[in-house]
């Protein structure tokens, strides 16, 4: 099969394809022939070097597919040859065929395609357990969400629109503020023309946030914690402040993480707030709220509650990959990047 690999560090055209045996399943695992792929900001710190357990180089990204089964271990119950499915993996995403193991495969309804569920697994699962299940966010709470327009940013608008509450939202455009803005965010700002902490404030108060939703760190997070209300939660989940273009620029990765606050637990106490950390990957042994998550996910994209926005699609091969990655890194997607199979 043909497969995309990290081999070194670099930029996007560092991104190379080799021709590979099948994987073949473990007992509890289904082999998928994967149809779309989704791409992620995880796997642009991958190829920069600067994502913490990525596995010995070369290896192949990627952490969600679509696709049919087309082989299933002896152990496998729930699925047969010929399934339609999507599901997370750990790695392996960016080839034609990856295995996953039958927990982290969901059936497909047939309403959804296959470049809408691989659109799902990564961001909507993490905006839901950031927003949900540790943010506990109500009706009628206030939820500021930085780069809404982005991959986990469209899906965290959509859910605080589904449990009414009262959304800010900053994105890096008038464009993306425009989009934001008829997704259902109240309070979308532009962050490089306003500042959006005095915005904030201007509408609603010195410390008027339930839940802040931050994947950039640094500075912006500094500041976002101010904003937070008694009993207010700030929920991390990325630093993507750390990566200001296509080569690695390690000062700036220094610098973002120096800038990304420590938080003291007296002066929490004080405040009467909180701070989570998030990684999807690192949830061990909570397999069934990741399970139980993403069916609710599947079966809310099925009835239309949830519909996840494709910015672009890109072939499945290494110069298609090397695209969607710098187009990550000049932050020109609204919503989601994927791969999708290279068809004659």
């Amino acid at each position: 099969m043909q497969a995309i690999h990290i081999e070194r560090t670099g930029p996007p055209e560092v991104l190379v394809e080799r021709q590979v045996p099948a994987p073949e399943p473990e007992p509890d695992e289904v082999r998928i022939a994967v149809r779309a792929a989704g791409v992620n900001f995880a796997d642009l710190l991958q190829r920069l070097g600067l994502y913490g357990g990525a596995p010995k180089r070369p290896y192949i990204p990627g952490f969600e597919v679509a696709g049919e089964v087309e082989a299933v271990g002896g152990a496998v119950e729930h699925f047969a040859i010929g399934d339609r499915v999507v599901a997370l993996t750990r790695f392996g995403g960016y080839a034609q065929q990856v295995c996953a193991a039958q927990g982290n495969a969901l059936a497909l309804p047939p309403e959804i395609g296959f470049e809408e569920a691989a659109a799902l697994p990564v961001n909507y699962l993490t905006a839901w357990i950031c927003m949900i299940t540790m943010g506990n966010l109500q009706a009628g709470e206030r939820i500021l969400i930085h780069a809404a327009a982005g991959g986990v940013g469209t899906a965290a608008v959509q859910l605080a629109r589904n449990i009414g509450a009262e959304c800010f939202a900053t994105a890096g455009s008038d464009e993306k503020v425009e989009f934001v803005d008829a997704l259902g965010a109240d309070h979308p700002i532009n962050y490089n023309t306003h500042d959006f902490v005095e915005e904030i404030r201007r509408i609603a108060g010195k410390r008027p946030i339930d839940l802040i939703l931050d994947g950039v760190g640094g500075q912006t997070m500094r500041r976002s914690y101010d904003l937070l209300a008694p009993l207010g939660r700030l929920v991390s989940f990325g630093l993507s402040e750390a990566v200001a273009g296509p080569a690695r620029n390690l000062p700036r990765a220094f610098l973002a993480w120096w800038r990304t606050p420590r938080f003291n637990p007296i002066d929490m106490i004080g405040r009467n707030t909180g701070v989570f950390g998030f990684h999807l990957a690192h949830l061990h042994g909570k397999h069934r709220v990741v399970a139980e998550a993403f069916a609710e996910i599947v079966r809310r994209a099925q009835t239309g509650e949830l519909k996840p926005i494709i910015a672009r699609t890109f072939p499945m091969s290494a110069d298609g990959a090397a695209a969607a990655h710098r187009y990550l890194h000049e932050r020109r997607n609204i919503g989601k990047v994927l791969l999708v199979e290279s068809r004659p």
